[in-house]
């Protein structure tokens, strides 16, 4: 959890002023959210509120008596709307009305379309309030409301920051990074934070306060009780589900990550996603088309993705290392999976006679069982590509044996035959592979006869052994790319430098081809943690990595090198490709740095960057460091924020 008084402040310095100076809501807007349905019977209560405001009353008359109702008379007064319509319906009319006006309606020039925002929150409205009424929420309106403005942030910072929204998406096209870190860079924010800050000043309900501070972050950090976790995950999730459908909140590719306990929270198979959908589709449209904004409709085909994108984005927390006692059957003395899963294979087949063994691992992203290895080898080549099979789409004994966790017999009958041609079996046996009770994987059992249960308790010792080696193996090389990773610029660190350097100098001699190696350093870098504060600091080397890493090659290296300088090599390349990508460099560091002159006053981001070409006469890759460097020291001395070439010294 953020701590709030860090979190206020980093707002305040985000912001043009202090919170307490943006614009208050809509005096009207505060007191229709604050109603409730219980004040549905009282329609003295909400008339009061909308002709409090004559412009107001107005607009939801016009949408009343729209096509979208189509009554036979015209209404003239919100308490007769009320009447025939309800509470719902008249207060989502006006908050539409009051919020639309506010989001969009004094909306300027830039990247950040107001309108495409707004789709976003309307859909997230409509499917927040589906969702509660499916799941038996007692006030499916509130969560209406809290869908419809749960991104608020990002309308505040576009027309209160310092650095408009505009220039932020502008800036991190295609960064890779959830959009969520790039604006903690970017702002020293994230767009949720400024909404809680905001709602909170704003004295607006607790759930739409709590929503614009909780839904993008894991939600068990939160220490809620579970009625108001699950408000929570059901705004999340129709976010989630918006951006499946082509309408996020801003047109960037990156996707909303999916809290891994929304689906512990929410029953997903009992939603009906395609009426879901069908339904939300019917009212967007109708209130689309009265604001003049059009949406796209699918039907069961988007409930389809909804799936397939649930499994693509969770990011289930990594499993604990876990120990235990070594396999008597297969001795896992390696942690490389494709050594030991071939020696255990060997093993069941010499040790029991098992005819077919085949192995298959789980790809979580792709919520699917994937073929890895198999013995004979031939399981593995009846389809040009691995056997893949998705995981929502299983039936049959296999889905007994995910579910329980135990070794099951797969007879040839008509439910299983289909798989069972697929993967080359004539009668099976499903033993599934565990990891500190997670399902890593299935081993199948092949043969002309079925197995003896008993067999199937041998084995299922042997796979828990296996799922032991597996896992072991999985936080091995999860540890070892962290070792090789700087956390804060995740760019490889110090220590992949000089391995890295030796194979690329051994490779070149080999192959005479070249190579380029520059050095940048970050101007002035100590008067930003001086003057704005470490954190400050770790903002501006986070903006030079991601600006290297936009710009660079997959097949060239990038380094964080030390402090504030950076290390990259080019493969292939010659002095002109050299000093145009860094050019290139040099002037994009320099264009964010002026888009976030109002976020450091008087201190210009700017860097210095040294090039060196690889020469078979160089003596060693220290030799080509050295002469970068010295190029870099000139690029410094000659007034920063240029490039130099250490061949043209």
């Amino acid at each position: 959890m953020d701590d709030p008084e860090w979190t206020a402040r980093a707002v305040r310095t985000a912001l043009r002023g202090d919170v307490s100076e943006l614009p208050p809501a809509p005096a009207a807007a505060v007191k229709l959210l604050r109603l409730t349905n219980d004040e549905s019977s009282d329609i003295a209560a909400i008339s009061r509120v909308i002709e409090t405001e004559p412009a107001l009353t107005a607009k939801v008359l016009q949408v009343v008596n729209s096509a979208f109702y189509g009554f036979p008379r015209r209404i003239r007064s919100i308490s007769r709307a009320v009447t025939l319509l309800g509470f719902s319906a008249v207060r989502q009319a006006a908050l539409h009305a009051l919020f639309f006006e506010g989001m969009v309606g004094r909306g300027g020039q830039g990247g950040f379309d107001r309108v495409y925002f707004w789709q976003h929150c309307l859909l997230v409205a409509i499917l927040s309030r589906s969702i509660g009424e499916r799941v038996g929420h007692p006030d499916p309106d509130a969560l209406y409301a809290a869908g419809l403005l749960h991104d608020l942030g990002k309308v505040i910072l576009e027309s209160h920051g310092r650095v408009r929204y505009s220039d932020f998406l502008a800036a991190v096209t295609n960064s890779g990074n959830p959009i969520r870190d790039d604006e903690q860079t970017f702002f020293g924010v994230s767009h949720d934070q400024v909404g809680a800050v905001v709602c909170a000043d704003w004295d607006l309900p607790e759930l739409i306060c709590r929503v614009q501070s909780l839904h993008h972050c894991a939600i068990a950090d939160s220490g809620l009780d579970v009625e108001r976790a699950r408000e929570v995950a059901i705004v999340s999730l129709a976010d989630f589900i918006a951006w499946t459908q082509g309408i996020g909140s801003v047109d960037l590719v990156g996707c909303p990550l999916l809290a891994p306990e929304v689906p512990a929270l929410i029953a997903l198979d009992q939603l009906d996603l395609a009426e879901l959908l069908a339904q939300a589709d019917r009212e967007v449209g109708e209130i689309g088309g009265f604001y003049g904004v059009r949406f796209p409709s699918v039907m069961q085909l988007r409930a389809n993705m909804v799936n397939t994108a649930i499994g693509l984005c969770r990011h289930d927390a990594p499993p604990l290392p876990h120990g235990g006692r070594s396999s008597h059957t297969a001795p896992h003395h390696s942690l490389e999976p494709d050594e030991f899963i071939p020696s255990t294979l060997e093993a069941l087949r010499a040790e029991f006679g098992i005819d077919q063994l085949l192995m298959m691992q789980i790809k979580a992203r792709r919520r699917s069982l994937v073929t890895t290895h198999a013995l004979p080898r031939a399981l593995l080549m009846r389809e040009a590509e691995p056997i893949e099979l998705s995981i929502p789409m299983l039936s049959g004994d296999l889905v007994r044996a995910l579910r329980a966790r135990q070794p099951v017999l797969v007879p040839n009958t008509p439910e299983n035959l289909p798989l069972l041609d697929r993967l080359g079996l004539k009668q099976a046996a499903a033993v599934p592979v565990l990891g500190n009770g997670r399902i890593l994987g299935v081993l199948w059992l092949g043969g002309e006869q079925p197995f003896p249960l008993r067999l199937l308790e041998e084995v299922g010792l042997v796979a828990g052994e296996l799922g032991i080696a597996i896992e072991r193996s999985q936080t091995f090389a999860r540890e070892r790319t962290r070792a090789q990773i700087d956390a804060l610029t995740l760019l490889h660190n110090r220590s992949v430098i000089d391995e890295y350097l030796d194979s690329t100098f051994a490779q070149s001699a080999e192959s005479g081809r070249g190579f380029a190696l520059g050095l940048l350093d970050i101007d002035r870098f100590k008067d930003f943690n001086d003057r704005f504060g470490h954190q400050t600091g770790d903002d501006v080397l986070r903006i030079v990595a991601d600006t290297m890493r936009g710009l660079t090659r997959p097949s060239d290296f990038l380094a964080r090198y030390g402090g504030e300088e950076f290390l990259f090599v080019l493969h292939d390349t010659g002095g002109s490709g050299a000093l145009n990508y860094a050019e290139r460099i040099r002037h994009q560091i320099e264009r964010r740095g002026q888009l976030l002159g109002e976020r450091f006053p008087g201190h210009a981001l700017t860097a210095s960057i040294g090039v060196a070409l690889y020469d078979s006469a160089q003596a060693s890759p220290k030799a080509l460091i050295a002469a970068a460097d010295r190029a870099l020291y000139r690029a410094k001395e000659t007034g920063r924020n240029r490039v130099v070439a250490a061949w043209m010294e």
